[in-house]
């Protein structure tokens, strides 16, 4: 059972629960603005109450034309509506976010590569590519007849000439093309190929997936084609990344009905058109996939020294093959010049 307020003008009696209420006089100073409500004060009617002190209105930090009251809980600083943003306790500035987003580690793939990178590599070979061809054009004068060109002789994939000590032709073969038709081909392939490699890969494993195909492909080339065969093209190394992307599809499960069926269209091209090295395709292609395996298929705890073991392990290997393919030929063929090489085998 309550106790009703008494009358307003009377003093409420003693033990009332109703001291300080409106209408009583109390004793004691009168409320000052923006200090809290004692019991036992007379309050001013007609007056607004304040509970605490009045808010400062300062500058935002980030656009000193607005006054805000706002500030961020990560460092105090005043910030309009527009640069804060929520977080899990509070609003924090612009800057905080960006320093916070700098600070957390992106995840990583299965390759132990960053989810979300861009792919850089892909559009730099590419233009690695076009730019030599460009050299080569403008020396020859021509796009479609291009041994004129010193860039072009000298750089060119000779076996003989890399038993006599030219060993840079094993990967400056992969950067040549014979016309407009050939390099267009394989930036293409390159691109559709590249990108998603690159981007599952991550940037420094697709790099040296694209070397090491490269390199293998000059290898069968040095095995299998004749001495006086000559080779350019970057397709060895392009399919290479068609035979990693296979293991990808394989590792993740994708299904493989069309990327089969183009790889098959390839390979049976290589075999069947003259003028194609289908050495450097079938070497490329084996070392591609066998270096994308080592990326994907490891365990995360013992996946990075997997992955660096099987790239070292594969370069000895083809370094191995030219040496040794590099002895036999110096023993059949001990004087050759660059100009019984004008023909050359496209890859």
């Amino acid at each position: 059972m309550t106790t009703p307020p008494p009358p307003a003008g009377q003093e409420p009696p003693a033990g009332s629960p109703y001291p300080g209420q409106y209408g009583y006089p109390h004793p004691g100073p009168p409320v000052q603005y923006g200090q809290p409500i004692q019991y036992g004060q007379p309050i001013q009617y007609g007056q607004p109450i304040q509970y605490g002190p009045p808010a400062v209105v300062e500058a935002c930090a980030f656009h000193r034309d607005r006054q805000t009251a706002l500030h961020c809980t990560r460092c105090g600083r005043p910030a309009c509506p527009e640069c804060l943003t929520q977080a899990s306790v509070g609003f924090q500035c612009r800057a905080c976010v960006a320093e916070g987003r700098a600070a957390q580690r992106a995840p990583l793939g299965v390759t132990g590569a960053r989810i979300g990178q861009q792919p850089i590599v892909t559009f730099t070979l590419i233009g690695i590519n076009v730019l030599v061809f460009l050299i080569t054009a403008v020396q020859a004068r021509s796009g479609t007849d291009l041994t004129p060109s010193a860039v072009y002789r000298d750089g060119l994939l000779a076996p003989t000439l890399v038993a006599s000590g030219q060993f840079w032709r094993l990967l400056t073969g992969g950067f040549l093309h014979a016309s407009v038709v050939h390099i267009a081909l394989n930036m293409l392939s390159l691109y559709f190929l590249g990108l998603p490699m690159e981007r599952i890969l991550g940037r420094a494993r697709f790099l040296v997936v694209y070397l090491l195909a490269l390199l293998g492909g000059s290898a069968a080339v040095m095995l299998f084609a004749g001495e006086l065969t000559p080779t350019i093209g970057a397709s060895g190394a392009i399919f290479g990344l068609m035979g990693g992307l296979v293991v990808v599809f394989k590792r993740f499960r994708y299904d493989m009905k069309q990327l089969l069926f183009v790889l098959a269209i390839n390979l049976y091209l290589s075999f069947q058109l003259s003028g194609i090295s289908w050495q450097g395709h079938l070497g490329g292609l084996v070392v591609g996939a066998a270096i994308t395996a080592a990326m994907v298929y490891p365990a995360q705890a013992i996946r990075r020294r997997v992955q660096i073991g099987a790239a070292v392990g594969l370069l000895v290997l083809i370094v191995v093959v030219i040496l040794l393919r590099d002895t036999q030929i110096a023993v059949r063929c001990t004087e050759l010049t660059q100009t019984d090489f004008l023909g050359c085998s496209g890859g």
